[in-house]
């Protein structure tokens, strides 16, 4: 595959076919969105999500989610000092708006 390899104190030199560069650049590729799809499986089975994540679900402020949680329109559960809040009523609130 390489057919050449040079280096020195700072600089590497590698020489391969313009075939094999780019075999070696899709089997990256493929390796990479397999991680990708299995990194969004484990999301999607995700039952509660912290402030920051149910701000970016909503788009709004981390302040938001909060006064929405002093208000009584999110519930939130606190775990070790921090709030996290219900994929379920998440979703509802979602698909309410």
């Amino acid at each position: 595959m390489i057919n050449k390899l040079n280096f020195d104190e700072s600089n590497l030199s590698i020489t391969m076919k313009m075939a094999d560069l780019k075999a070696l650049f899709f089997d990256w590729q493929d390796e990479w969105a397999k991680k990708l799809a299995e990194a969004n499986k484990v999301k999607e089975k995700q039952e509660w999500y912290s402030t920051r994540e149910t701000a970016q679900i909503f788009h709004k402020s981390i302040s938001t989610i909060n006064r929405w949680k002093v208000s009584g329109y999110l519930t939130a559960r606190s775990i070790g000092g921090r709030d996290y809040y219900s994929k379920k009523e998440i979703e509802l609130k979602l698909g309410a708006a």
